[in-house]
């Protein structure tokens, strides 16, 4: 399935980013799935019930991570095509990376 895109010009970078102009259903779910997995739980010896203890709190930069990979197709730097990585994207300068996130489609469907 071709998704429509959009180009994204990064200019501290000089890359252009092409990005997806929405998710797909199973991107949503991979996203969300980060912060189910980083709930954590005990078996309650008493009851035998599941006991919230906790959460990982780096859930939420796994998350934004996720969900900016998802939304990129490839980067652009004349010529070349270059795939979007975790590092690519920690080597971004942040004025850079600010305008990517502008750019990601909504990760929430319309409400009707």
């Amino acid at each position: 399935m071709n998704r429509p895109t959009k180009s994204v010009e990064l200019p501290i970078s000089g890359m252009t980013a092409i990005v997806y102009e929405y998710y797909l259903r199973g991107d949503r779910k991979e996203i969300e799935q980060i912060m189910l997995n980083s709930a954590k739980y005990e078996i309650d010896p008493k009851t035998d019930k599941p006991k919230f203890t906790g959460v990982d709190s780096s859930y939420r930069v796994k998350m934004e991570d996720k969900a900016v990979l998802l939304a990129l197709k490839e980067f652009k730097k004349g010529a070349e095509i270059i795939v979007p990585t975790i590092e690519i994207l920690d080597g971004l300068p942040s004025e850079d990376f600010d305008i990517l996130q502008k750019a990601l489609p909504n990760r929430k469907p319309k409400k009707k």
